[in-house]
C-alpha cells in the first residue's frame, strides 16, 4: 500500500518555531497519543529547564548591600557630629576607616547585583 502526502513530514512551510512540532499524521489514535503525550512531556522538561536558569540575585541581597552603605554612612556621621567621642571612643580615628569600610562592602556588592 502506498503512502498518502500526509503521512511525511513536511518542511514546505517554513523554519519551525521553538515549541512547535510537526509530526507525520497517523491513522492509528494509540500511535497519535503516545506522540502527543511524548510532546507534552519533553515540554515539561524543557519549561523546567528554562525555569532552573533563573538570573538575578536572592531577595536579601539589595537590602544588605544598601544597609551596609547607610550603616557606613551613619558611623561616619556619627562620628563628626559627636566631635569624635562616638560610635567607640577607644577607636579614635579609626571610626573613620570602619565607617568607610562598611561603604566600601555595600559598594563591592554593587559590582555583582543583577
Amino acid at each position: 500500500m502506498a503512502k498518502s502526502a500526509d503521512d511525511t513530514p513536511s518542511d514546505e512551510a517554513g523554519p519551525r518555531k521553538a515549541g512547535t512540532r510537526k509530526l507525520a499524521k497517523s491513522g492509528d489514535p494509540s500511535k497519535r497519543a503516545r506522540a502527543d503525550e511524548a510532546f507534552a512531556e519533553a515540554e515539561r522538561r524543557e519549561r523546567h529547564k528554562a525555569r532552573a536558569q533563573k538570573v538575578g540575585n536572592p531577595p536579601w541581597f539589595v537590602p544588605v548591600m544598601l544597609g551596609l552603605m547607610l550603616i557606613g554612612l551613619v558611623w561616619v556621621v556619627t562620628f563628626y557630629i559627636t566631635k569624635q567621642q562616638y560610635p567607640v571612643e577607644s577607636w579614635g580615628m579609626w571610626n573613620l576607616g570602619a565607617g568607610f569600610a562598611f561603604i566600601l562592602v555595600g559598594f563591592a556588592m554593587t559590582t555583582r547585583w543583577k
